[in-house]
């Protein structure tokens, strides 16, 4: 199985920058024969053609459609036979951590002893190689000194390649709860993220968003990671200041997402109004009801929750962590299969970042999705039109008419088999408005 790791990029791909070397700078790529899965819910649709300008899609349509014949032609466009391989829409990831070394099990010491710098470079590194396994949309959940909001930076400003990101900056907890770095006394920062009372939760929210944050990360209850002597499920915030966050957020033109493992984190910070949970390993029936009742999103990163247990069970993580590891990892499917009787949206994301995961292997996450319930359908479903408007961002997420061109082409069938989206080997072309970003069709590598 091809598989993109901390090396590097894989040996058949050509990027953007590749591509205009060689004096191929595209106002129009073509894409004939292609069995289109356009991320609406339609079927697909085999024999298809469609026609990307710029970065926008600006026709599709049957192979044996007359206007296929008078597509553009020729210098300045590049014309791709699909062979009847799946075209579908970028896929988006709701949960990463890319500035963080999951080769390292104690990734907070890492994360805060790490210069910003350092961890900028590191995460622009990884979104590229999230972007050459087919995610062109990311959101990262949390970092330390606003690495994050650097790397969106730097993308955004064309001094390198990689998806389209939405951030959370650095996340905010409150003292004693997961990554206060007080729970780590060897290592001295300047300012920990901890906060305490309305007023602090006001100002923390108000700093993120100044300092470029598109997202508020809250951290609602203990983690893996951390360690400490919290309660895994209790909620570590007061009611009040998840709602202070949540208005003050809100008022700014942000959305909240909160981590929370527990049942009694999960039901605060539904009741509270964030916009998405993340994790939900050990909710009850209440929590999940309340998630539904407030029409609070599910990222269930179950990638992640299997390579910490993975770790633990391995002897790799502290006595703490890996106590709370062998008790998630068990209720997770069940927490998840719960929430969806309650009829609780799910959306795509791994928390790639975390020790013992891999950047690129984000694919993975759709075989641990159906494993615990959905149909493959759903699990693309939630990687593409669902992710793209949890994050409010209507251009991304499907292939039709004025949609950014954000595609992907793949060898196989996911609805059938959906691990053909893990396999990089598979995953022949990635397209990022408009532009080839990694190419790996053998006819491309034999030419």
């Amino acid at each position: 199985m091809g598989q993109l790791g901390e090396g590097g990029s894989s040996a058949a791909t050509i990027s953007v920058a590749g591509l205009a070397a060689k004096g191929a700078v595209m106002q129009d790529v073509v894409i004939r024969n292609a069995t289109l899965w356009d991320g609406t819910g339609s079927p697909a649709r085999p024999g298809h053609t469609i026609h990307l300008h710029g970065d926008t899609v600006a026709w599709i349509g049957p192979e044996s459609s007359p206007h296929s014949s008078s597509l553009p032609r020729g210098t300045g466009t590049m014309t791709i036979d699909a062979a009847g391989r799946w075209l579908l829409p970028g896929l988006i990831d709701l949960h990463v951590h890319l500035t963080f070394d999951p080769r390292d099990p104690d990734f907070l010491r890492v994360a805060t002893l790490t210069p910003v710098a350092e961890a900028a470079l590191r995460g622009a590194h990884h979104a590229r190689l999230m972007l050459e396994a087919g995610f062109t949309g990311v959101r990262d959940m949390g970092a330390f000194g606003d690495a994050n909001v650097a790397v969106r930076r730097a993308i955004d400003a064309g001094w390198t390649t990689g998806p389209r990101l939405a951030t959370a900056g650095v996340f905010v907890t409150v003292r004693g709860g997961h990554a206060d770095l007080a729970l780590k006394q060897d290592v001295a920062v300047a300012q920990g993220i901890a906060v305490t009372g309305i007023d602090a939760v006001r100002d923390a929210v108000r700093s993120r968003a100044h300092r470029g944050a598109d997202w508020i990360k809250v951290l609602a209850t203990a983690g893996v990671m951390t360690g400490g002597g919290a309660p895994v499920g209790a909620c570590l915030w007061e009611d009040d200041e998840l709602a202070a966050a949540v208005l003050t957020a809100t008022r700014l033109g942000r959305k909240v997402a909160a981590h929370a493992h527990g049942a009694d984190g999960i039901r605060a910070a539904a009741e509270a109004g964030v916009a998405t949970i993340e994790h939900v390993t050990m909710a009850d029936t209440a929590s999940v009801e309340a998630m539904s009742r407030n029409r609070t999103v599910l990222v269930p990163t179950f990638s992640a929750a299997q390579s910490v247990v993975r770790e633990a069970r391995a002897g790799r993580l502290s006595p703490s962590s890996t106590a709370f590891a062998l008790e998630m990892g068990p209720r997770h499917v069940a927490s998840f299969r719960t929430a969806r009787e309650a009829g609780v949206r799910v959306g795509f994301g791994t928390d790639i970042g975390v020790p013992g995961t891999v950047f690129g292997s984000n694919g993975g996450e759709f075989a641990h999705m159906v494993d615990a319930g959905m149909t493959p359908e759903e699990a693309l479903l939630s990687a593409t039109r669902d992710a793209a408007e949890i994050l409010g961002w209507p251009r991304a997420g499907t292939l039709t008419l004025g949609q950014w061109a954000d595609a992907i082409l793949v060898d196989g069938d996911p609805l059938a088999d959906v691990s053909c989206l893990a396999d990089l080997s598979r995953i022949h072309l990635v397209i990022l408005g408009g532009r080839p970003v990694a190419d790996r069709r053998p006819e491309s590598t034999a030419a």
